[in-house]
C-alpha cells in the first residue's frame, strides 16, 4: 500500500467513523424523546452498537492498525465501517456479523502486538478485545442491550487502561504494583461476570473495581505531573483527570443503585462511565491520535476548555435529573453533552483547516521568495 492508497485508507475510515458518531448521537436523542416528523431516519435502538462499534470500535481498531503497519490489520476497521453502513441500512444481522467479524479482527491485531512486545499492557488491551467479541457475540445472539453493555463498557476501560499503563513508563512503576492493577482488571472482571448469576452483586463488585482502578491512575498516571505543563499538554492531563474523576462517581453510585436494566439511573451509572470517562479520554488523546492518523498538527487554543468544561457541566445536569426524576433537566443536559462532543469536533476541524490554509500560504510566499 502506497503512501496515498494509505493516507486515502486513513481519511475514509474516519470518515465513516465520524459518520457512526454523528448517527449515535442523533439516535441517543431520538431515544431521549427527540420527535422527528415522518420518523427519525435513524433508530433508536442502535444507539449503543453505533457508539461502540461503529464509532470506538471503527477508530480503535485504525489507530492500532495504523501502529501495526500491516495492510492485513486494516481489515478490522473496514468490516466495522461497513458494518456501521449496513446497520443504517436497517439490515441488523448481517451488520451483527460484520461487527462481530470486526471484533475478532481487533483481537488478533491485539494478541499480534502482545507477541511482538511481551508487555502487561498489551494483556490488558487483548483482554479488552475479547471484551468486545463477547459483547458483539451476546448482541449477534439477540441478548438484549442492558445484559451486553458489560462487555462493551470493559473493551473500553481495558483499552484505555492500558493505553495509559503504556503511556504511563516514564513514573516507572514497580512490577508489584502493576501486577496490582492487573489485579484489579481481573477482580473488574469477575464482578461482571458475575451479573448474569447476580446483576446486584456483580455489579458491586465491578463497582469497588472501578473505584480501586481510578485511583490506581489518581496516584501513579503521569497527568499528575504533566497538569504543571501548558498548551495541549495540561490540557489532556485535565480531560484525564476530570475522567478519573467519574470512574469514582460512577462506582459509588453502582455500590449505591446497582446497575438496573433501565430508567434514569441506567442513564446516570451508563454515561458517567461512556460521557465522563470515555469522551474525556477522547478529548485527551484526539490531539495525538488525530495527527498521528491524519499526519495534520492540531494547534491549540484555549477554545477546547469551553467544550471540556460544557461536557462535564451538562453531565452534572442530566444525572440530576435523573437522580430527581425530572426528564426536561435530564434532556437539557443530554442535548447540552451532544453540543459540546460538536463543539469539540468543529474546533479540531477549524484548527486543522486553519492551519493547512496557514502552512499553505506560507508555501506560496516562500515560492514567491
Amino acid at each position: 500500500m502506497n503512501r496515498k492508497t494509505s493516507a486515502l485508507v486513513l481519511v475514509s475510515l474516519l470518515v465513516f467513523a465520524g459518520l457512526a458518531l454523528l448517527s449515535g448521537l442523533f439516535s441517543g436523542l431520538v431515544r431521549l424523546g427527540w420527535v422527528i416528523e415522518g420518523g427519525s431516519p435513524v433508530s433508536p435502538l442502535i444507539h449503543g452498537p453505533l457508539m461502540i462499534n461503529g464509532f470506538l470500535g471503527t477508530l480503535i481498531s485504525l489507530e492500532r492498525s495504523a501502529a501495526l503497519e500491516k495492510k492485513w490489520a486494516y481489515a478490522a476497521p473496514v468490516c466495522m465501517a461497513i458494518a456501521t453502513v449496513i446497520l443504517l441500512l436497517g439490515i441488523i444481522v448481517i451488520a451483527q456479523w460484520l461487527y462481530l467479524v470486526g471484533a475478532i479482527l481487533l483481537l488478533l491485531i491485539l494478541t499480534y502486538l502482545y507477541q511482538l512486545q511481551k508487555e502487561m499492557y498489551h494483556i490488558i488491551m487483548a483482554v479488552g478485545g475479547a471484551c468486545l467479541v463477547t459483547g458483539n457475540f451476546l448482541y449477534l445472539y439477540g441478548l438484549p442491550i442492558y445484559n451486553i453493555i458489560v462487555w462493551w463498557m470493559g473493551f473500553l476501560l481495558l483499552i484505555i487502561f492500558s493505553e495509559r499503563l503504556e503511556l504511563n513508563r516514564i513514573m516507572r512503576p514497580s512490577q508489584n504494583v502493576q501486577y496490582l492493577f492487573t489485579g484489579l482488571v481481573l477482580f473488574w472482571l469477575a464482578g461482571i461476570t458475575l451479573t448474569y448469576v447476580d446483576r446486584y452483586s456483580g455489579w458491586a463488585i465491578a463497582s469497588v473495581a472501578l473505584i480501586l482502578q481510578a485511583l490506581w491512575l489518581f496516584k501513579y498516571d503521569i497527568a499528575r505531573r504533566t497538569i504543571r505543563s501548558t498548551a495541549w499538554t495540561r490540557y489532556s492531563a485535565v480531560c484525564l483527570l476530570i475522567g478519573y474523576g467519574w470512574l469514582v462517581l460512577a462506582g459509588l453510585f453502582g455500590l449505591w443503585k446497582g446497575l438496573p436494566a433501565a430508567g434514569p439511573m441506567y442513564d446516570a451509572i451508563l454515561h458517567m462511565i461512556f460521557l465522563g470517562f470515555v469522551f474525556s479520554m477522547i478529548f485527551a488523546h484526539a490531539p495525538v491520535i488525530i495527527p498521528s492518523l491524519s499526519g495534520k498538527d492540531i494547534p491549540y487554543h484555549n477554545y477546547f476548555y469551553l467544550p471540556l468544561i460544557l461536557l462535564h457541566s451538562s453531565l452534572l445536569i442530566r444525572i440530576m435529573g435523573d437522580l430527581f426524576w425530572l426528564p426536561v433537566i435530564r434532556k437539557s443536559g443530554a442535548h447540552t453533552n451532544v453540543l459540546a462532543i460538536l463543539l469539540f469536533l468543529g474546533g479540531i476541524g477549524f484548527q486543522l483547516v486553519r492551519n493547512s490554509l496557514k502552512k499553505s500560504r506560507q508555501l506560496k510566499a516562500a515560492e514567491k521568495s
